[in-house]
């Protein structure tokens, strides 16, 4: 989940639109559509205390990876972290990434 996914689901709760969002902060909603999706790079200060505010967001999301784990893909990692070497393979077979030192790593 991106913070651009995270934007649109925090407004959708809010029962907002786009055009709301914009108004809110001071923007206009080509703006915040961009920001949905995902083009939040050139984001100024001001509109990221803006948005956590309306939206009711951890302003600290806004400064975390672009890619943002769901709790089931954090369970997901933190299982495969303590898991046999044997089914660490399995798993890795089943998505298709290579072992470590293989002629396709």
């Amino acid at each position: 989940m991106t913070i651009g996914d995270i934007i649109r689901d925090r407004r959708k709760e809010h029962n907002m639109t786009q055009e709301d969002l914009a108004k809110a902060v001071g923007t206009t909603a080509a703006t915040v559509s961009r920001w949905e999706s995902g083009d939040i790079h050139k984001m100024k200060a001001s509109y990221i205390y803006k948005v956590s505010k309306v939206l009711e967001m951890d302003i600290e999301l806004f400064f975390q990876r672009n890619e943002i784990l769901t709790m089931d893909e954090e369970n997901i990692i933190v299982r495969y972290r303590v898991a046999a070497d044997s089914v660490k393979s399995a798993v890795r077979k089943l998505l298709d990434v290579p072992e470590k030192g293989s002629a396709h790593a």
